[in-house]
């Protein structure tokens, strides 16, 4: 089932009022001029959702820096991991409890390259105390501006200034907040003086939570990627949300994806569990089985249809593979309701792939304008097709028998 998903981003600015990164903000509805937030980890988790599978990171900050608000619950998983490090930037909550496992978490992070923040400081004793076993590993702190005095920002600039520590002054609305800011040493600032944050929404195929949990299972298990492939098979719209990450900045895919298992060993064992734990969390409560859409069940019955047929022109492997990735995907034009040419530029496949399914050309495009004469119950368009591909009625009845079996048994 497909379903509207919405987030936001905030730019934040330098010191020459040029852009330096956005803030990635939680949004439930388009509507929203802040966040309806259920809690932490959800929220969190359907912003990372949104941003990698559904609206794309690259759309959504270009080539700068993303702040994401990060709770314990996340900081002390393994799923920020699987995030480029030149790409987002940690921001540790004001209601996060530094204990040794974020300590711990807060040095890996470090140590591998990410740029931590933190947010809503207040220069009190005790508020410098909670951060104080982080700040070797702090790139940026966020001052809560409108509970500040011009002092107290002087003071704060110069206690992170000193310790090599950027400052940026969130919550500015004017002219004069921002100079205050400026004149007293921050270095980066956002708020509405700038501009409020800007909403996105997307179309976002949702995977039923028991396949994610099921695959969860496969994967800790280390299972054969055979078997975690015919999973993949049951779940198209989970497959489409892994080909668009996997073509997102945030991954840097270099090569063309040939076939669903092609997609998920590029990920590998841990990525792909860490990728499954965004979807769970972003799923939340509201999680529930749902029927597949007739689109998606349709699109599972176009896959296994190509690849019987696949079989008896005795294409090879991995040739009978692109057929069936094919037959998946040949529908998101009808269920992200935008051309097909638009939905592909953003899912780095193969290009014959590509080829068949908008141009017609190849083996792969006579399969396709096959399906799509039989889909139309041209008759003289099915002969020319048998003619061309030299394959026999009744391997199309054959083919069409174990498509419907496929079909009907998800």
């Amino acid at each position: 089932m497909d379903e509207n998903v919405f987030i936001a981003r905030q730019p934040i600015l330098d010191r020459d009022e040029s852009l330096f990164a956005y803030e990635l903000l939680f949004r439930k509805k388009q509507a929203d001029a802040t966040a309806s937030i259920v809690n932490d980890v959800e929220a969190t988790a359907q912003v990372l959702d949104n941003a990698l599978n559904n609206v794309g990171i690259t759309k959504l900050v270009g080539s700068h820096l993303a702040f994401i608000n990060c709770s314990y619950e996340f900081l002390t998983s393994e799923i920020l991991y699987m995030l480029d490090s030149k790409i987002f930037v940690l921001e540790i909550l004001e209601t996060v409890e530094i204990d040794d496992r974020i300590i711990e978490a807060v040095k890996n992070f470090h140590r591998l390259g990410y740029k931590i923040a933190v947010d809503d400081f207040i220069p009190t004793r005790d508020k410098l105390n909670r951060i104080l076993p982080l700040l070797p590993y702090l790139s940026i702190v966020k001052l809560e501006f409108p509970a500040l005095t011009s002092a107290d920002i002087q003071k704060s600039v110069k206690i992170f200034h000193d310790r090599n520590i950027k400052v940026l002054a969130e919550k500015i609305e004017t002219k004069e907040n921002f100079k205050e800011c400026y004149n007293a040493g921050c270095d980066f600032f956002q708020g509405y003086f700038f501009a409020k944050p800007e909403n996105f929404s997307a179309n976002k195929l949702n995977a039923n939570i028991l396949q994610v949990f099921e695959l969860m299972k496969s994967v800790d298990k280390r299972e054969d990627f055979t078997k975690i492939e015919a999973q993949f098979k049951k779940q198209p719209e989970l497959l489409v949300n892994l080909i668009k990450y996997l073509n997102s900045a945030s991954f840097g895919l270099r090569s063309k994806i040939t076939s669903i298992k092609h997609a998920i060993t590029l990920l590998g064992y841990d990525n792909l569990k860490r990728w499954l734990l965004i979807l769970a969390y972003a799923g939340g409560n509201s999680a529930k089985i749902n029927d597949h859409s007739p689109l998606l069940v349709n699109a599972i019955h176009r896959a296994k249809f190509f690849e019987e047929l696949s079989k008896f022109l005795k294409l090879s492997e991995g040739v009978t593979e692109k057929a069936y990735l094919m037959g998946l995907i040949s529908h998101l034009d009808m269920i992200y309701k935008v051309p097909i040419q638009s939905v592909l530029e953003q899912m780095n496949l193969d290009t014959e792939i590509n080829q068949a399914i908008i141009n017609k050309d190849g083996t792969l495009g006579e399969l396709f304008t096959l399906l799509q004469a039989i889909e139309a119950d041209d008759m003289d368009k099915i002969e020319l097709s048998l003619t061309h591909l030299s394959l026999s009625t009744e391997n199309i009845n054959t083919a069409l028998m174990k498509a419907y079996e496929a079909s009907n048994s998800i």
